[in-house]
Parts: structure tokens; sequence; C-alpha cells
């Protein structure tokens, strides 16, 4: 490879191994393959997160043709025998009409028309945080909470049940401070337009309809949101990972400061590395370590642990958090160059 010193910042290269890099003035960073895309390769699939995902989107949409494709001259078969039950019960009109009655008298039909919402849930406290809202909006929240006898709050908590989000496009919304904490939280993340309908119909209707899909920052239909609540378990639990954070300055452009990412670190379930516990590091754990930057200082401060350890990029840890699926470590690795 050349000397880094004589390209200019911004420079974009294939290498000989195939890889498509940028020089951004102090390292060579890996490139989504796809001409054009300046993002990072996020999967070490040659392609960045959205593109990664695009690619497994366009993949299941063509199994699910094909699939279509084979099943329809078994639906025209049962659109066939269909019409010929429909003619023969309509050549029996007294059978027809004991079903109904007995229907009746068993109270299936009756239940079926009063069976009550999955959104009715009278017993339980709403308790509302806001993210990214107008005035006007804020004005409608407090409507609803008067009118539903719910709590508005300005922190994410245990206490928490639903957060909402401004919509940048229908059931997508921007990452902000209060998304991570509220998929860490497993509570509902839901777009504005759930208040303006629960107002408008003057019921609570079921948040699932209106529940945010993803964001504008990595995919628009990820489900990170849908899956965090479901499952309900912290997202690191099953991994033995240590994780230290040496972020100087936050990340995500200075959205986090470095306490409320090792709070983060605490709720996802991973074990926070500080200098009270490291001695009592288990030789099986692995170290990651969220930095800035490829700090030497960083580095040499974690030159004497015998675990092994990572250098990553604090989005390694904060895309694993909103898309509820731990991220492969070699896409957000800090290397000096790519061979």
């Amino acid at each position: 490879m050349s000397s880094p010193g004589s390209y200019a910042k911004g420079y974009v290269r294939w290498t000989a191994g195939g890889k498509r890099v940028m020089w951004d003035g102090n390292r060579w960073q890996q490139l989504c393959q796809i001409e054009k895309c300046l993002k990072r390769d996020q999967k070490s699939q040659g392609v960045c997160l959205i593109h990664f995902r695009e690619q497994q989107e366009n993949k299941l949409k063509t199994k699910t043709k094909k699939f279509k494709i084979d099943e329809r001259p078994e639906t025209n078969k049962s659109d066939k025998s269909k019409k010929s039950s429909q003619s023969k019960k309509a050549s029996m009109p007294t059978r027809s009409k004991r079903i109904r009655s007995n229907n009746s008298l068993n109270g299936s039909t009756k239940t079926s028309q009063i069976s009550p919402s999955k959104s009715h849930r009278s017993s339980r406290k709403l308790v509302l945080v806001c993210s990214s809202l107008t005035r006007q909006q804020l004005s409608q929240i407090e409507l609803f909470c008067s009118r539903f006898s719910a709590r508005l709050s300005n922190q994410i908590d245990e206490t928490t049940t639903h957060l909402i989000a401004s919509e940048v496009e229908q059931r997508v919304c921007c990452l902000t401070k209060k998304v991570f904490f509220a998929v860490a939280y497993h509570v509902y993340v839901v777009g504005y337009q759930w208040i303006e309908e629960c107002l408008s119909k003057q019921t609570l209707l079921n948040e699932e309809s209106y529940e945010i899909l993803g964001d504008a920052s990595l995919s628009s239909q990820h489900n990170g949101m849908h899956r965090s609540r479901l499952v309900r378990e912290p997202i690191f639990k099953s991994y033995s990972y240590t994780i230290a954070v040496e972020c100087s300055i936050g990340c995500q452009q200075g959205m986090f400061n470095r306490q409320e990412l090792e709070e983060l670190v605490q709720l996802s379930g991973a074990n926070l590395l500080q200098e009270d516990n490291r001695n009592d590091l288990d030789i099986d754990t692995t170290i990651i370590v969220l930095c800035d930057d490829d700090d030497k200082l960083v580095m040499k401060k974690y030159q004497d642990i015998k675990n092994k350890v990572h250098y990553v990029i604090p989005e390694f840890f904060l895309d694993s958090i909103v898309l509820y699926e731990v991220q492969p470590i070699k896409g957000y690795e800090l290397l000096y160059q790519i061979e």
C-alpha cells in the first residue's frame, strides 16, 4: 500500500484485495462496495448495513414471489371446491338455518361481537415520554394524559410505558437519545399518530398498529423496537462481553456522554469494565473497548490484559441496541489501515 501521506482526505480507491476504501486523513476506512455509497462496511459483507438489509429484503421478496407462483394451481382448485360447496349449501336451506341457530345457542356469535380489543388495558397506568415533538403536539399529549389518566415524564425509566416519537415518515423516526433508552427499557416506541387517533376516536387504540418499525439512519424496517419489546431480555445477556467506555468526546455527534453510555451498557446486559473489577475478569471474557478513534494511549491502557480485546467505534454498541441484534465486531473495529 502506498504511503498514506500521498493521499488527500476523502480519496476513494480499490485495494488489490478487492476492497473499496477511503482515506479519512488518519487511516483507511473500508467502504460499502456499492458505487457512490460512502458508508462503512458494517456487516463484513462488502456493503454497508443499509444495503445489506436491502439485499436481504430483496431475497425474501424473491422467495415469497416464487412461493406464490407455485401456489396458484392449488388456489384455483380450492376456489372450484369452494364454489361447488357453496352450490350444495344453497340447495340445503334448512340445514344452514339449523347451524346458525346452534351457534346462537352456544353463544359463539355473541362472543365474537363483544370480544374486547387488545388495546383496552384499563388496569395499567400509562407513563409517556416524548421525543422531538412540536409545541402543538405536546399540547395534544397533555390533553391525551388528561383524558386517559396518563402521566407525562421527561425521563425514561422502569415506569415508562410509551415513548411518543416524531415521525419523519410513516412509522419511521429519527434516532434520539430517548429512542436508545426506550429500546433498552423494552417499552413501546410509537408514532405521534397514535395520540391523534386515540383523541379523535376517544378510546385507547392498539399501539401495535402505530409502533415504529425503523429509523432514518439505519433502516426503515429493521423492527428493533418491536423485538426489544417482545423479547424483554437484555441484548448482550447471552454474550461473554465486558464493555469499557473510553469515549472522551461522546458519540453520535455528541448525543451521549460517557455516563449515559455506561448506563446503557448496564441496561444491555453486558458487564461494564471499571478499575475496581478489572482484576476479576474471567479469561474467556472478550473485552470490547468503545473508542473515539485509534487512540494509542487507550490501546496501551489495555495491553497488559490477557483477554482478547477489540477496539471499536461506539456505533457497534449503539447499532446493536437499536436494531436489537448484536452486530459483527469486524465491521466496527478501529484499524490504522486496511491491508
